[in-house]
């Protein structure tokens, strides 16, 4: 592609360190496709002629075909990268016509193009799993609506909470991460192509025909910018990021949960492994493995603002160490979360030793400073009052309901005898109806106002598969 300035090849281990076709060859179907829509503007615009536009188009198109069924360029192509492969191909098969297709195009617009392409399907697919996962953890809400749990700070007994009301929280995380996934898809909705190297062409090119073509709703407006922008790669990788930490608090959680110790819930055998040595054990590792992957996201996401920042205007090779951050990035965090859906959908949770340990460490001790600042207590006097009788049930080894009446009433003569139905498990969880609180009611609310979300987010981004993809790169047409 550029051997006409050299009088020599480049040295092996040079060109093997800057190569990216192992790499990049799975973008494969996003530079046919955007090739496809440049060649296209190139006949339209008659800066080829009509009908070698016309024959690259059939080119790419019967191109394309070919590689969705072997699954891809072959790893054995000694090509540069997906580009020069793709371009090779196309001379190979017609000839001179292939070699008209850089016209009006430089590698840097190119690529740029192809990879925000490449990270809006990511963000659509990615998008779809997370509902996925929500999906279960709405279900899981509302079947667990009435199970008391232990509500943990600092890894102590805290309150007791519902169990509906912990998989609601995880919902309130990763629909936030949708969010997210879909604000990095917007940052990505932008098209480059038409900026050429940095400069701008100097050819009747028609942007706006190409980014129509390729289903981006804008041109981007800087032929600098256009090429050296980065910020959407960012964006996804800080998404992946934020959903991975995610996904590993609760899963540190079950592996807490999980443990003899605590015997809260059991993993089902198709999402738990066993010990080469010990025939006894369960062990969580699609739990513990979700948690390290989330290390190694989070330090990709890092790792590439690091490279970035240091690029100056407008495009240095740096640059191409995008896609592999993003590309191993993309297979830790898809699996992860798809394993940790599965085991979700199948865990079985063991309702008797949840309430046995939500009534750990007094749990429902601020039912009773409430009881005192329900009759005019000041709520620091109760807290202190309350304290005193934590102190005296741990000295005499009891629970706070199995306290004499003397004893309430020394801490505090407004404690009456009734004060001990407060301190139930399930009363103390149904007193809990503020919104966004832990009573079975609010619960079942909010998982079915969930439901109702997930349906329209579902729709929503199934929308944007169907306008913002060209159709070759939508799901039903290409693989995951």
């Amino acid at each position: 592609m550029w051997g006409g300035r050299f009088d020599k090849p480049p040295a092996d281990v040079a060109r093997a360190f800057t190569r990216s076709f192992p790499v990049d060859r799975r973008m494969y179907r996003e530079d046919i496709v955007a090739s496809r829509a440049h060649a296209a503007m190139l006949g339209r615009q008659e800066i080829i002629p009509v009908g070698s536009a016309n024959a690259l188009v059939d080119a790419l198109d019967a191109l394309l075909t070919d590689l969705d069924q072997t699954g891809g360029p072959p790893l054995t192509a000694d090509d540069e990268d997906v580009h020069s492969y793709v371009e090779r191909e196309l001379t190979a098969r017609i000839g001179d016509d292939g070699r008209r297709l850089h016209v009006a195009r430089s590698r840097n617009d190119q690529v740029a193009t192809d990879f925000r392409l490449y990270c809006k399907g990511f963000c659509l697919r990615l998008a779809t799993a997370v509902l996925d996962l929500l999906g279960v953890l709405a279900q899981r809400a509302d079947e667990e609506a009435e199970t008391v749990a232990p509500g943990f700070t600092h890894l102590q007994v805290a309150q007791p909470v519902t169990l509906g009301h912990y998989f609601l929280a995880l919902f309130e995380m990763h629909r936030r991460d949708v969010d997210n996934i879909l604000y990095a898809y917007t940052v990505s909705d932008v098209c480059p192509l038409g900026a050429g190297a940095l400069a701008g062409l100097a050819f009747d090119i028609d942007r706006d025909y190409v980014a129509e073509e390729l289903c981006f709703s804008q041109v981007a407006r800087n032929s600098l910018d256009a090429v050296s922008d980065r910020d959407f790669v960012s964006a996804v990788l800080q998404a992946c990021a934020t959903l991975s930490g995610h996904l590993s608090r609760w899963a540190e959680d079950l592996v807490i949960w999980a443990s003899p110790g605590f015997g809260l819930v059991r993993f089902d055998d198709a999402f738990a492994t066993g010990s080469s040595m010990l025939p006894q054990k369960l062990n969580p590792d699609v739990a513990e493995l979700t948690r390290a992957k989330a290390g190694a996201i989070a330090g990709a996401a890092v790792g590439w603002q690091a490279t970035l920042k240091g690029v100056p205007l407008s495009y240095a090779l740096d640059m191409q160490e995008d896609k592999r951050s993003l590309f191993r990035v993309e297979d830790d965090v898809v699996a992860a979360l798809r394993a940790l859906t599965g085991a979700l959908r199948t865990l079985t949770v063991n309702r008797e030793r949840m309430a046995e340990v939500a009534s750990l460490g007094h749990s429902t001790a601020i039912e009773i400073a409430d009881y005192l600042t329900e009759r005019g207590v000041p709520f620091r006097d109760a807290h202190a009052a309350v304290g005193r009788l934590v102190r005296l049930a741990e000295d005499r080894g009891v629970e706070l309901a199995d306290l004499e009446e003397a004893d309430f009433v020394e801490a505090d003569e407004r404690l009456s005898g009734d004060v001990r139905d407060r301190l139930e498990l399930q009363r103390a969880v149904a007193r809990r109806t503020s919104l966004g609180g832990t009573a079975p009611a609010r619960v079942r609310e909010e998982a079915a106002r969930a439901n109702r979300w997930l349906r329209w987010q579902r729709d929503h981004v199934q929308d944007l598969t169907g306008r913002g993809l060209p159709l070759a790169l939508r799901p039903s047409a290409s693989a995951p």
